[in-house]
C-alpha cells in the first residue's frame, strides 16, 4: 500500500470514529435528559429486589418508581422502610402499593398501609395491586365479594390520603372486577405482550401500562434477577401536571 492511500484510509477511519462518537453523544445526551416530551418510564419492585442502590437505579433513564408497602392487614414489606427512605433521596417520583387479600376486610388492610405509608404530596397517588393468588387463581372470589373489599380499602385511603388510590390490575382481573365501574379511578394496566394497549376493556384510556416483568437494570442484588419496567400514558410535562 502507497504512503498516500495509507494516509487517506487513516483519515477515513478517523472520520468515521469522529461521526460514531457524535452519533453516540448525540444518543446518550437524549436518552439522559429529562425533556417535557420524553417517554416516562419508571419501575416497581419489592424486597424481591434485595438491597436497592437507589442513587444507581435513578440514574438509568427512569422517572418513578412504586414501591411495595403492605400486603393483607399485617404484613409490612421487609424492604419498604429502607426503600421509601431512599427514594426520597433521588429526583425520582415515587408511589407505595398494597397488595390486596380477599381474607381480611378492606378497612383492616388500609390501617395497615396508612400506618406505614406517610401523607405527602410530594410522591404519587398510593396503589392497589388487584390480583389473583393462591387458591383464588383457580376459585376467585365473586365480583360481589371482592367489591366489598375494594371499595371499603379505596374509600379509607382517599379519606387519609386525600386523593383517589391508583387501581393495578391485569386485563382479564379488569374484566372481572372493574368492568365499567371505577371510571373515575386511574388504572395502571398489566399487558405483556408489548403491544401498546389503546384502551382498557371497558373503552377508556389507562394512566399506567407495566410492559414487562423481565427488566434488568443496574442498583439490586435480591434473589429476583428482573424488575418490572413501566410507562405512563402521556409526556412527563402532563405526568408532572397530573400528580404534581
Amino acid at each position: 500500500m502507497s504512503v498516500k492511500k495509507a494516509i487517506s484510509l487513516g483519515v477515513g477511519i478517523g472520520v468515521l470514529f469522529i461521526i460514531v462518537l457524535i452519533i453516540y453523544g448525540v444518543t446518550h445526551t437524549f436518552n439522559q435528559t429529562k425533556r417535557e416530551d420524553h417517554l416516562v418510564k419508571g419501575v416497581d419492585l419489592s424486597a424481591y429486589q434485595g438491597d436497592i442502590d437507589w442513587e444507581l437505579l435513578a440514574d438509568q433513564n427512569i422517572d418513578f418508581a412504586f414501591i411495595k408497602a403492605t400486603e393483607g392487614d399485617d404484613y409490612v414489606d421487609t424492604k419498604f422502610k429502607t426503600n421509601w427512605e431512599a427514594s426520597q433521596k433521588t429526583a425520582l417520583k415515587v408511589g407505595a402499593y398494597h397488595f390486596l387479600n380477599y381474607d381480611t376486610t378492606g378497612k383492616t388492610q388500609a390501617q395497615n398501609f396508612i400506618a406505614n405509608v406517610p401523607v405527602s404530596d410530594q410522591n404519587l397517588p398510593p396503589v392497589v395491586d388487584l390480583e389473583l393468588y393462591g387458591i383464588y387463581e383457580d376459585n376467585a372470589l365473586p365480583k360481589e365479594q371482592v367489591k366489598v373489599i375494594l371499595d371499603e380499602f379505596l374509600k379509607e385511603l382517599e379519606d387519609h390520603y386525600g386523593v383517589k388510590p391508583i387501581i393495578y390490575t391485569t386485563q382479564r382481573i379488569f374484566k372481572m372486577y372493574i368492568g365499567t365501574d371505577y371510571k373515575d379511578y386511574q388504572i395502571w394496566i398489566v399487558d405483556l405482550d408489548n403491544a401498546w394497549p389503546e384502551t382498557l376493556p371497558n373503552g377508556e384510556t389507562f394512566t399506567f401500562w407495566q410492559y414487562s416483568h423481565r427488566g434488568m437494570m443496574d442498583g439490586y442484588d435480591g434473589d429476583e434477577t428482573f424488575i418490572d419496567m413501566n410507562l405512563y400514558n402521556g409526556t412527563y410535562a402532563e405526568f408532572i401536571e397530573e400528580f404534581f
